[in-house]
């Protein structure tokens, strides 16, 4: 009897696509608070989708401790990419059905001072799916694609800024919300070091104006010892030791040295990434909440 019981919580009828996409989320955040931002939602309303969740399948998917999540259990490190594909499929699903299909041409700027995952196979999707449509993509740093974009050289532009910078919701996307991290190749103490190698982004970008406020205004001496406007030129001169660098969570990779609070390291804001409707039209604005989705869920 328990047996039969069993198998009728796991046929995943119970389950829904927005108990899927708080998890989901909130694995990807590692926390309600910049979940539900993302979101949406209140942090009660993740967490009760959440916990339902894990009621309709019979297991805990989040170890929690005090509150606190502290990461996925081994479950839950199996659902994710599952859950994620469930969603993307969806997603997909959902555009196949329309009635029209996206034409056009739509000028696309994207940071190359910014590692977005699963951006290309993003675009590429769309294109896949919308034959009539012409997607020219310029990639550059920041400081360039704001410049373009203030003269109406673009439709669509990804721009990054400190958190907390008011995104105008009628042309603006917030697509994330991501913490920095103080980086290196090895453990390094900021306390005994008498100036910082700094390898960082070139003037204008706001990851770099991060750091040196950081530094300045602990009167920590530094120096630019690596000035490059390439992300991956960034992440290896880190890797091969040529300095400090500060560098968005989800670009940290197994190679890199977290420096933490017991380095000695001065705290830096997040950063947010918003996709901003430069153009204005039904094109533009459908394109835009496309790639949202699509980045949100791949």
């Amino acid at each position: 009897m328990e047996q039969n019981i069993r198998a009728d919580r796991l046929d995943g009828r119970q389950v829904t696509f927005e108990q899927l996409r708080a998890f989901v989320f909130v694995a990807k955040h590692g926390g309600f608070t910049r979940a539900g931002e993302e979101l949406g939602r209140t942090q009660s309303t993740l967490s009760l989708s959440i916990k339902r969740l894990e009621e309709d399948i019979g297991c805990r998917l989040i170890n929690r401790r005090q509150g606190q999540i502290i990461g996925l259990t081994n479950e839950g490190k199996q659902l994710l990419p599952v859950a994620k594909d469930i969603l993307f499929r969806m997603t997909q699903a959902l555009h196949s059905v329309k009635s029209f299909q996206l034409r056009g041409r739509i000028a696309l700027g994207v940071p190359d001072d910014f590692n977005i995952k699963n951006l290309h196979q993003a675009i590429s999707w769309c294109l896949e799916k919308n034959p009539g449509l012409k997607i020219e993509i310029t990639a550059a740093p920041s400081p360039i694609l704001s410049a373009m974009t203030e003269k109406q050289q673009l439709d669509v532009v990804i721009l990054k800024s400190v958190e907390g910078k008011p995104v105008n919701t009628e042309t603006e996307i917030l697509l994330q919300i991501e913490p920095l991290h103080w980086v290196a190749s090895k453990d390094l103490y900021f306390n005994e070091l008498q100036e910082i190698p700094l390898v960082t982004f070139s003037e204008g970008c706001v990851i770099r104006a991060c750091a040196i406020k950081a530094l300045e205004d602990m009167n920590k001496p530094y120096f630019l010892a690596y000035v490059s406007a390439s992300f991956s030129n960034i992440s290896s001169a880190i890797q091969h030791g040529l300095g400090i660098g500060l560098l968005p969570d989800s670009a940290i990779t197994d190679d890199l040295c977290v420096l933490s609070s017991k380095h000695a390291v001065p705290g830096v804001p997040a950063i947010q990434l918003a996709l901003k409707i430069v153009t204005q039209g039904e094109l533009y604005t459908l394109f835009a909440e496309y790639l949202r989705r699509s980045l949100a869920e791949a």
